[in-house]
């Protein structure tokens, strides 16, 4: 069996809530909001392992996506490209034109996969609505969007 076959992306289940939470403090992300929305959670698992995480918000002119996360040890595998792409599939199918994030780290990462650096004043109000623009991410992350095709 090689890598591609032995890693998996699925929903996040509720039991997942404890390995999740020790991966966002270890990435350093905020959990602030995660458990409530678990439905939109997705988790990269390696041979049952929990590896990596990302989290899909919707709003009314665009998605938000937060909560990119892989565990230090596995980085540089494809694992936080796949669950991108797996996010941005999801955004496709749900009607979704442009996904957003806000980033202080990984603004390179989120580059080679299409995220552009914008304002925030070009995100839609909706968006810049959510709790990440508004109070949990500092003033100065980067904000970058997505147009989905």
């Amino acid at each position: 069996m090689n890598q591609k076959d032995a890693l998996q992306i699925r929903p996040a289940w509720a039991e997942d809530w404890p390995a999740l939470r020790q991966l966002l403090q270890t990435c350093g992300l905020i959990e602030t909001g995660v458990a409530a929305q678990f439905d939109r959670v997705r988790v990269a698992t390696w041979r049952g392992r929990i590896v990596g995480m990302a989290l899909l918000e919707r709003y009314a002119e665009g998605g938000l996506l937060r909560s990119v996360a892989v565990e230090p040890a596995w980085q540089g595998r494809g694992i936080g490209r796949r669950l991108v792409d797996v996010m941005l599939e999801e955004a496709r199918r749900e009607g979704l034109s442009q996904v957003f994030l806000l980033t202080e780290t990984a603004a390179d990462f989120f580059a080679r996969l299409g995220f552009v650096p914008v304002t925030r004043e070009e995100v839609p109000a909706s968006v810049r609505a959510a709790p990440q623009f508004t109070y949990l991410c500092p003033i100065s992350s980067q904000v970058m969007c997505h147009i989905l095709r």
